[in-house]
């Protein structure tokens, strides 16, 4: 399967300027166009923010491994959980205790940041890198569809420079301030660099 940078390597932009001959002038852009999917990259940023640590035992004594906890275990409320926070259903067939692949980790969280990810490919309409969608995709998961709208509101006026600052001051009232420094570096740099 050919990843982004393969599927959308035409030009983002085409127009006419005026009717002179010559004046169609072609444009490009690095920034991808739609449809966005999440990166590899996102998965284990993502589990290691949920999850703590990428690798070793976590604040709540689980075994981590990649960013992802690969043992049914019961989470803070008691609800059986697994992987990046994913809360298991009967349709998961798996009980506490038991174990997982980290293959089956991701398709999970796959699955869990479906509605994160059909909101910012549904609301955002200006291109973006993959780090540039990853970050939008990681604040929408955390925050909630509704609770990024506004979010998606400033990245549709395409002043990209303006978002980290955005992103920083987004939401954090809960404590969320390390992660959304986190983000904002992410949607600048493209470093994903989840360590708190």
């Amino acid at each position: 399967m050919p990843d982004a940078l393969e599927r959308n390597s035409t030009p983002v932009v085409a127009g006419t300027t005026n009717t002179a001959i010559d004046s169609v002038k072609t444009g490009s852009t690095a920034r991808l166009g739609k449809p966005w999917i999440v990166s590899e990259n996102l998965l284990q940023f993502l589990g290691t923010w949920e999850n703590g640590v990428m690798n070793g035992k976590n604040f709540a004594h689980q075994v981590v491994t990649n960013g992802f906890i690969l043992k049914v275990y019961k989470d803070s409320r008691s609800l059986p959980t697994v992987g990046c926070g994913h809360l298991v259903v009967a349709a998961d067939k798996l009980k506490v205790g038991g174990k997982i692949s980290e293959e089956r980790a991701k398709e999970l969280l796959k699955s869990d940041l479906a509605t994160a990810e059909g909101a910012v490919n549904k609301n955002i309409k200006v291109p973006m890198h993959q780090y540039e969608y990853d970050a939008l995709v990681s604040l929408t998961f955390n925050c909630g569809v509704n609770g990024a709208s506004k979010l998606f509101d400033a990245v549709n006026k395409g002043k990209y420079e303006l978002i980290p600052a955005t992103i920083e001051k987004f939401r954090t009232g809960g404590g969320n301030e390390a992660r959304r420094e986190s983000e904002a570096e992410l949607f600048k740099t493209g470093v994903y660099d989840a360590s708190h």
